[in-house]
């Protein structure tokens, strides 16, 4: 047990100076994720666990960095596992966005990263007052509806998707740019309509919510997809996840109406790794989370979305050849 704790000890000091863990010990790995209270973060402590349970020969030790300078410390050989969005990587590959400063060694670094898998564990989601006569997303012409704080992704992404239905955003439809946490009070008071909603299932904000108002939960429609990814850049990347009425049921306890399954959208998240990753070790790794994807999920209710047959969906590098291997043993791949 001390030696356990002082090699974990050793790998986030090495982390933290900037030493590839490889240098120290080849299968104790250390996994960079976005922040301590993110979705991926609770994933990475739920597999480290799961590894220092059940696999000797493979260690995981989870820092955190956010996706920019994580993907930073990957290609430098800081970490040797970070996350990132599979548009925002384009962005690195390209020198665009966050990326647009780095220098070329960077650049060709990137381009030289492979994916183990992807995650979508939280999604946007669009709730709306049950007395609000609004029961679809055509619904929402005349009505008012909080797309996201300033600035911010969400309302891009909502606007494409009234686009995408033939109605313009701020004139056949009041789109506010308020955070859901003061939309939801909006709501209340009845000022508001619905309010776009980022997070799990159950999302703490409208299980808060629903205890103090009807609510209900529209969403876009699969058929509708072409033409948001008409209004919306790296429009190619993102997703519909189907949410089962009988999941939404057991999250809020009844308390908020769907019709039927719902559609929450969502990008995926990747956990790069860099090409030279040893293929068994890569391949142990990959089959250790997602064949234990039950125990895994019971972890933390942040995922409660994750599903195995988005593992391998939209990604934006290659497969490592390890992980790949694992997806076709299973079939999600031929």
């Amino acid at each position: 047990m001390q030696t356990k704790t002082f090699t974990r000890m050793l790998a986030t000091g090495l982390a933290a100076t900037g030493l590839s863990m490889a240098s120290a010990q080849a299968d104790d790995f250390v996994i960079s994720a976005v922040s301590q209270t993110s979705d991926d973060y609770a994933l990475a402590v739920a597999w480290s666990s799961l590894l220092a349970r059940e696999d000797a020969d493979h260690q995981l030790t989870v820092v955190d960095n956010g996706t920019v300078r994580g993907l930073r410390m990957l290609a430098s050989e800081r970490v040797d596992i970070s996350v990132i969005g599979a548009p925002h990587y384009l962005d690195a590959v390209n020198g665009s966005g966050n990326f647009a400063e780095d220098p070329e060694r960077l650049r060709e670094s990137y381009d030289d990263l492979n994916a183990l898998f992807a995650i979508s564990t939280s999604a946007g989601q669009y709730v709306v007052r049950e007395d609000s006569g609004i029961e679809t997303f055509e619904d929402l012409a005349g009505k008012s509806i909080a797309i996201g704080r300033p600035g911010g992704n969400a309302g891009r992404v909502s606007s494409a998707f009234l686009e995408a239905y033939g109605l313009t955003p701020d004139e056949d439809v009041d789109t506010q740019f308020i955070d859901y946490s003061d939309a939801f009070t909006q709501m209340s008071n009845n000022r508001l309509d619905g309010t776009f909603v980022w997070g799990g299932l159950p999302q703490a904000a409208i299980d808060n919510a629903s205890r103090t108002m009807d609510l209900r939960f529209i969403s876009p429609a699969e058929d509708k997809m072409d033409a948001f990814r008409e209004y919306m850049t790296a429009g190619e990347h993102y997703l519909l996840k189907n949410v089962p009425a009988e999941e939404i049921e057991e999250a809020y306890q009844g308390r908020v109406e769907a019709d039927g399954d719902t559609q929450f959208w969502s990008f995926p998240f990747m956990f790069a790794v860099r090409a030279d990753m040893d293929e068994d070790a890569a391949y142990a790794l990959t089959r250790a989370l997602w064949d234990n994807l039950d125990s895994i999920k019971q972890t933390s209710s942040a995922l409660s979305l994750l599903r195995r047959d988005e593992a391998v969906t939209g990604l934006t590098t290659d497969l490592h050849p390890g992980a790949e291997r694992y997806f076709r043993e299973i079939g999600l791949i031929e």
